[in-house]
């Protein structure tokens, strides 16, 4: 029944659409204007109202009707459908509509929150920018570790209050910056810095959570401070008094203490006293040299010389420093006694002594820029570097150019301003040919050469300026060589005797007295020898072959065909010493154990006469004469009672056997001659 009424249902609610199709359809239809009054009747009511007649009339009106109710139907079917369809998808398109809206909004707010701001430009801050920006920047610079960054950092965040917005993130660097301040200010402790130390440990702030820390180890270094700093001063006097005993007795003290200051301080100490002990050591040799001859210019001069020499760290250079005071008036007083006298070249003498750092007259002071001058004007032989040399030459033309003309010494000035200036031409000159040389080619050395050629014997530096030609030439002959010995070295290097020979022949073209002579000879022995191994070596082998086969008279007789001065000679000669010690040892020592056994037997004076049989010089010699020693011992103490009787008469003793050996007669050897030497080129 349920089933039934459901149908029923349904059929009435598609009658009820297709009924407002038709008539939507009829209304719509502008050319049949006169079935809008006829749609009632057209449809499905009216097909379910005809009565099926009887016979053709009947069926025949049947079919009409059902024609008339399915035209109207068949023209309105597409527009129906795609009205129900836009019907449909409408709700849906909305509801994708605003999920598109919803989820593009969400995006976007994502994106936006999660996008970082632009970073601050540090180069272009101002002070008005934002506190962020400053503190970003802070964060950047301190990262570099330097105490700079870290104090600024610390400065920018010093006055910021507990409810700025950036408090947390402040207090979080101002911990770190704590930190690396602190780290830095111990490395500074560790290297014996314990002022830099404390004052940097004393700019971190009190509000840092790391103060307690600071203030520990701020403790420990000012306790460490003032005990070492007390010993240390203590030490510091007792250099200046030169009372080196108690600066050793406190150096040791200063030793015991367990603290930063004292070993990172102990070396320096040590080594101090060292210095200060020899600068007073040098400052009184000084003045025994100055005390041996008072009056003599030449020995005060040598007493300022040593005086200047003393470290100017030292406690004694102050006591120098007056000592030579005192000596340079001595020599001023006596300077101006020589000019009062016209004594020109004395008083030159006198100036160059004087020290220089004593303020000196005009006229001194000419005198010792002329004796300091003169020196260099007369010097042949370049005792510093070439650019060294010059700029002294060069100061010491300015010195001489500024003597004025009236001064008593003008008149030597024109000399020794020519020879100033000749000794810089020529200083000139070999660094411009020292410049070319250095590039090592011929045309360049040879351009080196004929530049130093222009000093003639005249000129102050010929000495040095033949040297450096005789140098040159080397390198010359060197490069000119060189492609010879290399190939020559190439040829070698296959390691045939052809190839060896042309290669000595090619070596023998550097001639004697050139600079790639030596080794050219040393590579010549060195191929010779390589040579004659090649052709020993087929004579060495089978030699070692007739000992491994236990022929080694055969060996022997191979062995001394390599003669005497050969590559392999030696090698050989300690072969066949041993192969002729193995003969002799196969032939004697059948001899040696026969005597023995006779010896063990009681036959005491035959075993002497075997052993005895053993010649000098052969391998059981020394074995054989022990044993006839021993055995002539045993027979003496057997023969001891007997010697008592009358008309005993002591054997006698036979004579060592000394076998007269064989000539060996050596088969002739034909030896591989060597190329002649050619003639040098």
């Amino acid at each position: 029944m349920a089933g039934k009424s459901v149908n029923r249902a349904r059929a009435q609610a598609f009658k009820f659409r297709f009924q407002q199709t038709a008539r939507s359809s009829n209304v719509t239809d502008r050319r049949a204007p006169d079935r809008a009054a006829q749609a009632p009747t057209v449809g499905v009511p009216t097909v379910l109202a005809v009565k099926p007649g009887k016979g053709e009339n009947g069926d025949r009106a049947h079919s009409q009707a059902e024609s008339k109710a399915v035209n109207p139907l068949r023209r309105s079917r597409v527009p129906g459908k795609v009205t129900r369809g836009l019907r449909l998808l409408a709700a849906p398109l909305i509801w994708l509509c605003l999920l598109a809206f919803c989820g593009g909004t969400g995006v976007a707010a994502f994106l936006w929150l999660t996008t970082l701001p632009p970073v601050a430009n540090c180069q272009k801050l101002i002070p008005a920018s934002a506190d962020t920006d400053k503190l970003y920047c802070a964060e950047q610079a301190a990262r570099s570790g330097k105490v700079e960054a870290l104090l600024a950092g610390l400065a920018l965040v010093k006055n910021w209050s507990a409810d700025h917005p950036l408090h947390i993130r402040a207090n979080r660097a101002v911990k770190e910056w704590s930190k690396a301040l602190l780290t830095i200010a111990r490395t500074k402790a560790d290297r014996g810095d314990l002022a830099g130390a404390i004052a940097l440990a004393k700019k971190i702030p009190a509000n840092s959570s790391i103060h307690a820390e600071v203030q520990t180890a701020l403790l420990d270094w000012q306790k460490g401070a003032n005990r070492g700093q007390a010993i240390e001063a203590v030490i510091q006097t007792a250099f200046q008094q030169q009372d080196w005993q108690t600066a050793t007795e406190k150096l040791q003290a200063l030793v015991g203490l367990d603290d930063q200051y004292a070993q990172q301080n102990i070396s320096r100490l040590r080594q101090q006293l060292v210095t200060e002990r020899a600068a007073r050591q040098q400052l009184q040799q000084a003045r025994q040299v100055a005390e041996s001859a008072p009056g003599n210019v030449t020995i005060i001069g040598r007493a300022i010389a040593l005086a200047e020499q003393i470290d100017a760290r030292t406690y004694a250079h102050v006591d120098a420093q007056n000592d030579m005071q005192a000596w340079g008036q001595l020599l001023l007083n006596r300077l101006t006694e020589q000019l009062g006298q016209s004594d020109l070249p004395g008083a030159i003498a006198t100036a160059g002594a004087l020290p220089l750092s004593l303020p000196l007259p005009s006229v001194a002071r000419d005198l010792v820029w002329v004796s300091r001058a003169q020196p260099l004007a007369a010097n042949r032989l370049l005792t510093r570097s070439p650019d060294e040399q010059f700029r002294q030459l060069w100061v010491a033309l300015a010195q001489v150019k500024q003597i004025r003309a009236d001064s008593p010494l003008y008149s030597q000035t024109k000399p020794l301003l020519l020879r100033l200036e000749q000794q810089s031409q020529d200083l000139l000159q070999i660094q411009m040919a020292t410049s070319v040389a250095r590039l090592k080619q011929m045309p360049t050395l040879q351009a080196a050469i004929a530049l130093m050629q222009t000093l003639t014997p005249d000129h102050p530096q010929r000495l040095y300026a033949q040297t450096l030609i005789a140098q040159w030439r080397k390198e010359i002959q060197q490069l000119e060589d060189q492609p010879y010995l290399a190939q020559a070295r190439q040829l070698a290097a296959t390691g045939t005797i052809p190839k060896l020979k042309a290669a000595i022949a090619q070596a023998q073209q550097i001639a004697p007295g050139r600079a790639l002579r030596l080794e050219a000879q040393s590579a010549i022995a060195k191929w010779t020898r390589q040579i004659q191994t090649i052709e020993d070596q087929p004579l060495l082998t089978q030699a070692q072959a007739f000992a491994k086969a236990k022929k080694l008279k055969e060996a022997i007789q191979s062995a001394t065909k390599i003669r005497a001065g050969r590559a392999l000679y030696k090698e050989t000669q300690v072969l066949i010493n041993n192969w002729t010690a193995q003969l002799q040892l196969a032939e004697d020592q059948p001899l040696l154990d026969e005597a023995r056994a006779l010896a063990d037997r009681g036959s005491l004076s035959d075993a002497i006469n075997l052993a005895s049989k053993i010649g000098a010089g052969r391998a059981l010699y020394g074995e054989a004469q022990q044993a006839i020693a021993r055995w002539s011992a045993q027979r003496s103490e057997r023969l001891r009672p007997r010697r008592s009787f009358p008309g005993y008469e002591a054997p006698s003793v036979p004579e060592p056997y000394r076998p007269t050996p064989e000539p060996y007669n050596e088969p002739p050897v034909s030896t591989p001659s060597l190329p002649p030497e050619l003639p040098p080129p």
